[in-house]
C-alpha cells in the first residue's frame, strides 16, 4: 500500500492519538488532522472527569477489557514522560443493598478475569479505612484506578504530530467522501461559527460529562465559575418564577406503562418555553406521529416497511433542512463554498457526527448516534470528603444511572454525571435546541426501543433528572458528607452514544473500512483510557487493509 497523503477527521483524543500513531509509522507521509472546532479536544475528550477507567465490569476476554488494559500500559509512561498529572487514587464501587452487592460479586469476577490488578471486596469497616466518608453494605476496591488530565494529554499528542511535520486544519467541516480504488476524495467547507462553545476543560477535571464515540470516559466536569446553590425544580419554585434551569435543558419527562409505547416525551418540558414557536410545532408534530405509530402498531403496520423507513428519512431530512435554514444564513455565505482534496488514506473519528459522516461516505446508518447531555457539579470547600473515587454500582437495566464523587487531578471535587437526552449534538448552552438533531433522535426507532427497555429505571430516575437537589440527595446516600450548600453547577458534556436499530447500546470498538476509507463508528466506554491502544489497533488494521472489510 503506497501512502503519502493521510487525512484524519476528528481532533478528539482518539483521532489525535491515531494521527500520531500513523505519523510514527509513516514518517515521510503528509498527515493532516481536520476538525470543524477551533482546537483539539473541543467536545467529549475535553469534558471528562479524568478517570483512568480500568473497565472493571467489561466482559472477560472482551476487546473492551483488552483495550483498556493496553491503554493503561501505554498511557502511564507517556504522561510520566511529558509531566502530565497522573495520580493513582483508587476507586471504591459501593453497594447500597443486597442486589447491588450481588452485582459487585459479578464485577469482581470480571475484573479478576481481565487481570485488573489488586481488586478485592471490602466490608463496611474496611471501606471506611480507605474512604472514611463512604457508606454502603459492601464495596469493590480497585487500588490502581487513577485520574489524569485528558485535555493536556490530547494537546501533548497533538504537539508530537506538529513536531513530526503533521498539520491541523481547524474550522473545517467535512461534508462527504468519494471512495476510489486507491484514494479518497474528501469534500469540505469552512465550518459555520459554533453557536455555543463548550466550556474549556484544560485542567483535566473541568471536562467531560460524556463517554462513547469520541472517547470520553465518564461524563463529569467542573469548571463553571458560577456559585449558584442547588435548587429543587418544584412547582412552588416555578410559580415564583425561579424555574431551575435543569428542568428546561433537555427532555426528561417520562410516561408509559413500562411495557410499551415511548417512555421519554419531549413535549411536556419544552411546550412551556417554546410552544408558540414554529420550529417547536414542527418537532411536536414529528413526535406526535411517532408516538401514534408506537402506541397504535396497527396504524404503522398498514404501511410497507420500506415506505415507513423512507417516510422517516424524509422527516429527518426535512428537520435537518429547517435546522440549517435557521442558522442565520451561515450556510449560504460565499466563504462556505465546498472544496475537495484527495488523500491516499482517510480515517474518520468523528464522535458525535460518526453516523452522519458514515452515511455521507455510503455506509449504512447502523449504529446511530444519540446524544446524551451529562451535567456534573463542583463542590466548594470539600476538604477531605473523598480521597479518590467513590462510585455507585453499574446497573445494566439503567445504563446512565451510575454516579461518582471524584477527587480530580487538580484536587477539585466533582459529582456526576446527571445524564439525560440532549437537544443537540453540539449544543452546550442550557437553552439551545437543534431541530435537525432532535428530529434525528425522535425519528430513530432504535431510540424508542431503548427507551422502552429502560422504562422502569427511567421512571425511577426522573426526579433526580429534573431536580439538582434530588440528584445531590442521591449522592449523599453513599457519601453523606457532601454538603449540598457547597455544591454548584459545573460544566457539561455531550455523550455520543451509539445505539443499534434494536435499541441496544454499542459500547465497543466498531470500525468499518472500504478501500482507503476507514470509519470509526463507536468506541469502548473507556474510550479516553483506551485511546492509545485504540490508535494502535486501528493503525494495524488500516495499514494492512485492502478492499472492503468489516471489523
Amino acid at each position: 500500500m503506497s501512502i503519502s497523503r493521510v487525512a484524519v477527521i476528528g481532533a478528539g483524543i482518539v483521532g489525535v492519538a491515531l494521527a500520531r500513531e500513523i505519523i510514527s509509522r509513516l514518517p515521510e507521509a503528509d498527515i493532516t488532522v481536520f476538525d470543524k472546532a477551533e482546537h483539539v479536544a473541543a467536545h467529549q475528550s475535553g469534558h471528562t472527569s479524568g478517570i483512568v477507567d480500568p473497565a472493571l465490569d467489561a466482559k472477560p476476554a472482551s476487546s473492551e477489557a483488552a483495550l483498556a488494559r493496553r491503554g493503561v500500559e501505554l498511557l502511564v509512561p507517556f504522561v510520566s514522560e511529558r509531566g502530565i498529572g497522573y495520580r493513582e487514587c483508587g476507586q471504591l464501587v459501593v453497594a447500597q443493598n443486597t442486589d447491588e452487592a450481588d452485582r459487585l460479586e459479578e464485577i469482581l469476577a470480571h475484573a479478576e478475569a481481565n487481570q485488573v490488578p489488586g481488586v478485592r471486596l471490602l466490608d463496611r469497616t474496611q471501606m471506611r479505612e480507605i474512604e472514611p466518608n463512604a457508606r454502603g453494605v459492601l464495596a469493590l476496591y480497585s487500588p490502581h484506578t487513577a485520574v489524569t488530565d485528558y485535555t493536556a494529554l490530547t494537546e501533548a499528542l497533538a504537539s508530537d504530530i506538529s513536531a513530526a511535520g503533521g498539520t491541523f486544519r481547524f474550522g473545517t467541516e467535512i461534508t462527504g467522501f468519494d471512495v476510489m480504488s486507491n484514494e479518497v476524495r474528501v469534500r469540505m467547507r469552512v465550518a459555520a461559527p459554533e453557536q455555543s462553545e463548550p466550556a474549556a476543560g484544560s485542567d483535566g477535571s473541568d471536562d467531560d460529562c460524556a463517554s462513547g464515540s469520541d472517547g470520553s470516559d465518564d461524563d463529569c466536569a467542573s469548571g463553571s465559575d458560577g456559585s449558584a446553590s442547588v435548587r429543587d425544580a418544584d412547582p412552588a419554585a416555578e410559580s415564583d418564577g425561579e424555574i431551575d434551569d435543569q428542568v428546561h435543558e433537555a427532555p426528561r419527562t417520562y410516561r408509559g406503562d413500562n411495557t410499551s409505547g415511548p417512555v421519554i416525551d419531549f413535549r411536556d418540558e419544552l411546550r412551556s418555553r417554546f410552544g408558540s414557536q414554529d420550529w417547536f410545532k414542527q418537532v411536536e408534530n414529528t413526535i406526535g406521529s411517532l408516538s401514534d405509530r408506537f402506541t397504535n402498531p396497527a396504524s404503522g403496520s398498514a404501511r410497507p416497511a420500506g415506505e415507513r423507513e423512507r417516510a422517516t428519512r424524509d422527516r429527518e431530512r426535512k428537520a435537518a433542512g429547517e435546522s440549517e435554514r435557521s442558522a442565520a444564513g451561515e450556510r449560504d455565505r460565499p466563504d462556505r463554498a465546498e472544496d475537495t482534496e484527495v488523500f491516499d488514506l482517510v480515517i474518520v473519528c468523528a464522535g458525535l457526527q460518526a453516523d452522519r459522516l458514515a452515511v455521507a461516505a455510503g455506509f449504512d446508518d447502523d449504529p446511530r448516534i444519540v446524544p446524551f447531555t451529562s451535567d456534573c457539579y463542583a463542590v466548594d470547600d470539600s476538604a477531605e470528603v473523598v480521597r479518590g473515587i467513590i462510585s455507585t454500582v453499574p446497573d445494566p437495566a439503567s445504563p446512565f444511572s451510575e454516579k461518582s464523587v471524584v477527587r480530580a487531578i487538580n484536587d477539585k471535587l466533582i459529582l456526576g454525571p446527571n445524564t439525560f437526552v440532549a437537544l443537540g449534538r453540539e449544543r452546550y448552552d442550557k437553552h439551545g435546541f437543534d431541530l435537525g438533531d432532535v428530529g434525528s433522535t425522535v425519528g430513530f426507532k432504535g431510540f424508542w426501543k431503548f427507551a422502552a427497555q429502560t422504562a422502569k429505571t427511567a421512571v425511577r430516575g426522573a426526579k433526580p433528572a429534573v431536580s439538582t437537589s434530588a440528584f445531590v440527595d442521591g449522592i449523599q446516600k453513599f457519601v453523606p458528607a457532601v454538603d449540598a450548600s457547597n455544591v454548584r453547577p459545573g460544566t457539561r458534556g455531550i455523550r455520543a452514544q451509539a445505539i443499534n436499530a434494536d435499541g441496544s447500546l454499542v459500547n465497543e470498538l466498531r470500525v468499518r473500512t472500504r478501500g482507503r476509507l476507514t470509519m470509526v463508528r463507536s468506541l469502548p466506554k473507556s474510550g479516553a483510557t483506551s485511546a492509545l491502544a485504540v490508535a494502535e489497533h486501528i493503525a494495524d488494521q488500516v495499514l494492512g487493509a485492502s478492499g472492503d472489510s468489516t471489523n
